[in-house]
């Protein structure tokens, strides 16, 4: 059974495609307001900076919300590939994506730590 053929697998890719273009615009979306409203000089007014720090976490945990379910699909994926090629390239986009998870934790560690 080739991956290119498999009508489940297409489909499957397909949905993990879609989720890690979600997950990309989240994090760069959340990234820019870090800057402009965290790290900038804007930051200094507090309701404004206060009010983009909520928005930013609730960004950040919907991408990390976004990541454990594509880290998942994945899994599924993978447990079920016969093809070694394949699921070494499954397994190692699964490693990568907990590395992923774990730099958004850092950052939504970071947020929070700035209320203070």
């Amino acid at each position: 059974m080739d991956l290119a053929t498999s009508g489940g697998d297409i489909r499957t890719i397909k949905t993990t495609s879609d989720y890690t273009r979600q997950i990309c615009y989240c994090s760069f979306f959340s990234m820019l307001l870090i800057i402009i409203f965290i790290i900038s000089p804007l930051g200094e007014y507090v309701m404004v900076s206060s009010i983009m720090k909520v928005c930013v976490l609730a960004i950040l945990g919907y991408t990390i919300y976004l990541n454990s379910i594509q880290i998942s699909m994945l899994q599924n994926t993978n447990n079920n590939q016969t093809n070694a090629e394949v699921s070494a390239q499954l397994s190692s986009n699964i490693m990568c994506s907990y590395v992923f998870t774990a730099f958004l934790c850092l950052l939504f560690i970071f947020v929070v730590k700035s209320f203070f």
